[in-house]
């Protein structure tokens, strides 16, 4: 092969790579373009107003190192999801229900009374000047005995809300176990994700150390342009890598406190009832 046919071969090599990494780039930034567009939808409900604002970042994504604790957001789950707690209130109304039937079920035993004044007269306007003056008072008092005959309707809602009770019941236990299998998935793959973090980083930092030491290389001509670009778009998937890693990690971490019911006090968000 000639020296002329190489080099135009390494000439084809370096566009075909540069075209490959414009394409890269273009759907990179179409990909940032409908992450916006979504973040915007999210943050604000008068979007025309949000159409020309382009949202940067302020703060580069971190990893904080947490140290997980299943018994501890198992706690906190059983004691601040809210879905969970209206479930123990539906238990409780309901067993305060089946209480109330089942009294419907027994005699009743009241005491019972009336007192006032009487008043008595030719004309009204005598009468109801006696009882102004109270001149005439009287009372009565005793007791009502109330014994349910067949009281058919108030058995079958004894019986109904019996029934609905032991459901409750074992919907609240069923979901009580799904919330600790939510807690220990959300906290198994932050912990799975935090070390796909590390692992990203160290492949982004010898992606570095390599595009270095080829540029190097290149700069005595022992590396062709080709060879450059090859290890620049690694560090640029390198870095994608990194980054998506980072993202998995704080969405991972934010699902572990949506698991535990703890995303408002981890925002340091207190809401008070008045």
């Amino acid at each position: 092969m000639q020296i002329g046919t190489l080099a135009l071969l390494s000439v084809q090599q370096d566009e075909s790579q540069v075209a490959q990494n414009r394409a890269a780039l273009i759907a990179a930034e179409s990909k940032l373009s409908g992450g916006e567009l979504t973040l915007k939808n999210l943050l604000t409900d008068n979007y025309p107003s949000w159409q020309g604002v382009e949202i940067q970042p302020t703060e580069p994504l971190t990893a904080p190192l947490v140290l997980f604790n299943l018994q501890d957001s198992w706690s906190k789950a059983m004691t601040e999801r809210p879905d969970l707690l209206q479930a123990r209130l539906n238990v409780e109304q309901t067993g305060i229900q089946l209480k109330f039937y089942r009294n419907q079920l027994f005699p009743s035993l009241d005491l019972v009374g009336t007192a006032g004044y009487n008043g008595e007269g030719v004309f009204y306007g005598g009468t109801f000047d006696q009882i102004d003056k109270g001149n005439a008072p009287y009372y009565s008092y005793g007791v009502q005995l109330s014994v349910p005959l067949a009281n058919q309707s108030a058995r079958n809602q004894y019986k109904s809300t019996k029934v609905t009770l032991q459901q409750v019941v074992l919907t609240l236990k069923q979901m009580e176990q799904n919330i600790m299998v939510q807690v220990e998935n959300a906290m198994a793959t932050a912990q799975s994700d935090y070390e796909s973090v590390q692992a990203t980083r160290d492949a982004r930092m010898y992606a570095e150390a390599a595009l270095d030491a080829e540029q190097k290389t290149y700069a005595v001509g022992k590396a062709t342009t080709f060879e450059v670009l090859q290890y620049q778009s690694q560090l640029t998937t390198a870095r994608g890598n990194e980054i998506q890693a980072l993202s998995n990690y704080e969405e991972d971490l934010a699902n572990l406190a949506s698991a535990e019911g703890s995303t408002l006090d981890k925002l340091g968000i207190t809401i008070e009832a008045e």
